[in-house]
């Protein structure tokens, strides 16, 4: 009788690590999958970044005055909110 217990043992501790196998084996195929993800993702927004830098730098060439007014605008207009939440939080 306590052989046979032991047997069943045995047979459990087996199940149970064949239970583990499987749950490390989609854990691991999941992370690889979140990795590949991850890695395509970065590598649209690199190129979408480059982009971004290619039709600024395209702007610039061509209109170069616009451009330093459109920032200069852009700048007083951001220093203008920043005054006015600074303003806000003083009183």
């Amino acid at each position: 009788m306590p052989s046979e217990a032991f047997g069943r043992a045995q047979e459990q501790v087996r199940d149970i690590a064949d239970k583990a196998k499987e749950i490390s084996n989609k854990v691991r195929e999941q992370w690889d999958d979140t990795y590949r993800d991850v890695e395509r993702s970065m590598r649209r927004a690199r190129i979408a970044a480059e982009e971004s830098a290619d039709d600024a730098r395209r702007h610039i060439r061509d209109k170069p005055i616009t451009m330093v007014a459109s920032v200069a605008a852009g700048a007083f207009a951001l220093g203008l909110v920043a005054g006015f939440i600074i303003g806000k939080t003083r009183e």
